[in-house]
This record gives structure tokens, sequence and C-alpha cells, in this order.
């Protein structure tokens, strides 16, 4: 990243991907369907599960490599349609910013202990990180 900035685009939208923010949300179907062979009834409930849908291999070509040039990279972390999530701009743009501020200041990054998540249903996100750096 330090060596081509332009790849922290890709480098976000792969994150997002792969950590997966939003673990699902339940739906009930407004009418009678199918999906991949399977009926689903009007008034069925649906799990929609985030994680499940951004390793997708009808979507995503190496959906268990963590890819920054995968292209394009539709991942459903923020949702989709009308329900859509309002921050994910600001989360983007947070994540931006700190990748260009940080990288050039940092000589070395590593773990420095157990990461810990936090045990939530809804969302998904560190609870720990315990990090090592050298600054330049």
């Amino acid at each position: 990243m330090k060596a081509d900035p332009t790849l922290i685009p890709g480098l976000i939208e792969e994150a997002i991907r792969w950590t997966t923010p939003v673990k699902h949300f339940m739906r009930t179907a407004t009418e009678d369907t199918e999906l991949r062979g399977r009926g689903i009834a009007k008034g069925d409930w649906l799990m929609l599960c985030y994680a499940s849908g951004n390793r997708d291999e009808a979507v995503f070509e190496e959906p268990y490599q963590f890819r920054v040039d995968r292209t394009p990279n539709r991942h459903v972390s923020f949702g989709y349609g009308a329900h859509l999530c309002l921050g994910q701009h600001l989360a983007r743009l947070e994540l931006r910013i700190l990748f260009e501020e940080l990288l050039p200041r940092l000589k070395s990054l590593s773990l420095d202990g157990e990461v810990k998540l936090t045990q939530a249903t809804f969302v998904n996100g560190p609870k720990r990180l315990p990090i090592r750096f050298d600054l330049v």
C-alpha cells in the first residue's frame, strides 16, 4: 500500500467485504418466488446472511482470498437496494483518510496479541485488536 497508494480504494472495498460489518437481517417474502430451485412462499421469513453473500462463489472469483485488486467488488456489506446503509459513504471516507494519513508514517505494523470480536447478533467488529507499530 505504501508503494502504491492507488490500491487503497480496492483495499477498503475488500476489507469491508472480508469483515462484513452487518451480520444478518430478517425479511418477509412479499410474494411467492423461487430462488436457485427453492420455493419461497409469501409470508416466509428469510434470513439474509451478509458474510455468506460476500463469499458466494457465483459472484466472487476466489471468494476466500483477500484481494485488493478484486474488480468488480459487488459485496453486500452495507445492504442493498432500499435498505442500503446511509453511513456507507462516511465509513469509506474514514477508512480512506485513515490509510492515506497512517501508511506514510508507518515503518512496520503487526498484530500483538489475540484479536477479539464483538459478541453481537446484528453487527460485527473488533472489540480488541492489539497492534505493534514502528513509525518512520
